[in-house]
């Protein structure tokens, strides 16, 4: 809440909600501080909704944001190695796999990589 009114706004955290109103899940679109018009996605979904294409939806209603009104030029989003249902939503959405960055997160006691990948607005404008 508090960084809704921040000034220049950095964030921007959504809801996720289906038709009937019921809370599935949330988004997430900080803007990189090391990059110009650049910002990270991030978002989750209920277990129980998994598999019904909402990822893809969610992730491409949050670029239609980023690259529209907001006028961002990339967006780039981080995973866990493991997590390939958030691989598949990422590659249906447009984006494409750059990178790992090795050793990025502690979790659970350990160090894990990331893998990275990104979109940029050309790119998402060639999905629509």
């Amino acid at each position: 809440m508090a960084a809704s009114g921040a000034e220049p706004r950095t964030e921007y955290a959504l809801a996720v909600s289906q038709e009937t109103g019921d809370l599935i899940g949330f988004a997430r679109l900080a803007m990189d501080p090391h990059q110009q018009r650049a910002a990270t996605l991030g978002f989750a979904l209920r277990p129980d909704v998994w598999g019904q294409g909402l990822g893809v939806e969610t992730v491409r209603a949050v670029l239609a944001v980023a690259f529209g009104s907001l006028d961002l030029h990339r967006v780039w989003a981080a995973r866990s190695p493991a997590n390939t249902v958030s691989e598949k939503t990422l590659l249906r959405a447009g984006f494409v796999e750059e990178g790992r960055i090795r050793q990025h997160v502690f979790v659970h006691d350990a160090w894990r990589d990331s893998v990275t990948c990104g979109i940029v607005e050309a790119e998402w404008r060639a999905t629509l």
